[in-house]
């Protein structure tokens, strides 16, 4: 029995016309990944079809790789090449939820579980219900969740919070994770049970520079899309741009491409995109112009002010403890900049805030 049936008036919201949270219509029959993850490097098509063979199954994935490589994209493709497309997909990203409302999301609460619990709550388990429910950054929930989910993952049964009976769910887990839980397990960090619960089937993403030769076909992908988001039908870009997009080695990936190119057609107006949409950081890489000698004045600027802006943006935070927004006020910047500025260059406040 499941909590809609222990809990009727609740069944009754959900089931009337109020749909259920975070549902996503799923087409009638299972889309092509093409659209969305482009690629025909050796590695792309080895995972893709790896990704179809288990596609149609119940088995647990667990799905790593980079910050940015697509792992939302691939966990969307397992529910769509199955039997399970119309059914909901949720996505839950762990670590973007405070760990004292870790449970409540995803296994719901009861009325007056604690202080603020007015109503009763729908977790995501119960809302992806004989579907298919992401957990991406999974690494990031608490040593008490992990049981939780552990025990969900054996017998499809969880409880609530406030409730003291339990209930149960039909839902295929696909998690995701860009660290190493192998380590995770070495450092106690993560429960190795639950580990070898998860990795029944791994697939593994390769970052953007290990499949250099779909950066161009991703290129393509993205025009497409931004001359149909932004109304430029002759939106094109350079030589010499692709050229330089083609070379950088893309700590962010997929998305970091995609929001360079998302920029660079913002400021090329109704032209092309050239060098000069592209961010400074990119033109300050040494690259070997036509006749074999390195660019030298306006590539050496950028690059002195990019590493300049990273080491000043490390040493603020160092020394206000990882606080961003004190950060940011000490360096005469507003919190939206600086958090722009740290999320161009890959730095997180956290790593500073042991040494406040």
């Amino acid at each position: 029995m499941n909590f809609f049936n222990r809990y009727p008036t609740l069944a009754t919201e959900h089931n009337g016309k109020h749909p259920r949270p975070s549902a996503i219509e799923i087409p009638d029959t299972p889309t092509s990944m093409a659209p969305s993850f482009v690629g025909k490097a050796p590695e792309v098509l080895k995972l893709l079809n790896l990704a179809t063979q288990v596609a149609d199954t119940d088995a647990t994935v667990l799905i790593t790789g980079e910050s940015g490589t697509g792992k939302e994209l691939i966990a969307r493709y397992l529910h769509e090449q199955s039997s399970r497309r119309r059914s909901p997909f949720i996505a839950v990203n762990c670590g973007a939820i405070a760990e004292t409302l870790q449970e409540s999301e995803l296994f719901g609460h009861a009325k007056g579980a604690f202080t603020g619990a007015i109503t009763r709550k729908i977790g995501k388990f119960e809302a992806a219900d004989k579907g298919t429910i992401f957990l991406d950054e999974v690494s990031e929930m608490s040593q008490a969740l992990q049981v939780k989910l552990l025990r969900i993952l054996q017998s499809g049964e969880y409880s609530p919070v406030g409730y003291a009976g339990n209930c149960y769910c039909e839902t295929r887990v696909v998690a995701a994770t860009n660290r190493d839980l192998q380590e995770l397990v070495a450092a106690r960090q993560f429960r190795a049970d639950l580990y070898y619960r998860l990795n029944i089937i791994r697939l593994l993403l390769p970052p953007l520079r290990e499949r250099r030769r779909d950066i161009p076909l991703l290129i393509d992908h993205f025009l497409d899309r931004l001359r149909n988001a932004y109304h430029k039908p002759g939106l094109e870009i350079s030589p010499e741009a692709e050229n330089i997009l083609s070379q950088h080695d893309y700590p962010g990936n997929v998305r970091e491409l995609e929001n360079i190119l998302r920029g660079a057609a913002i400021l090329a107006g109704d032209g092309s995109i050239t060098l000069q949409q592209l961010p400074p950081e990119l033109l300050a890489k040494k690259r070997h112009s036509a006749d074999g000698h390195y660019d030298t004045f306006h590539l050496a600027k950028a690059r002195a002010v990019e590493e300049f802006e990273r080491e000043y943006l490390k040493s603020v935070l160092a020394d206000c403890g990882g606080i961003v927004s004190r950060a940011a006020q000490r360096a005469g910047l507003s919190e939206r900049i600086f958090h722009e500025k740290l999320r161009k260059y890959g730095i997180s406040g956290k790593s500073y805030r042991a040494h406040a």
